[in-house]
């Protein structure tokens, strides 16, 4: 561990990290998906997100995998 790390304390996920991701189907499939995107300007259509993020396990999906925010199970 770092002297700044010792000092500040380690920096925060943007998720939070967990030990055993459980099964896509389990998991993302049921949820809502949330938009991760470019900038403020680009927040109005889905089709400029760079992609989505399931809240619960932290997995990002392309566009190829999302239809209206919910992953599509193949």
């Amino acid at each position: 561990m770092s002297f700044l790390s010792k000092l500040f304390g380690q920096a925060d996920q943007g998720y939070s990290l967990i030990d055993e991701r459980p099964d896509i189907l389990q998991c993302c499939v049921n949820e809502t998906l949330m938009p991760r995107w470019r900038g403020p300007e680009v927040m109005e259509d889905d089709q400029n997100a760079l992609g989505f993020v399931c809240q619960k396990c932290g997995r990002e999906f392309g566009h190829d995998r999302v239809h209206n925010r919910r992953v599509i199970a193949s």
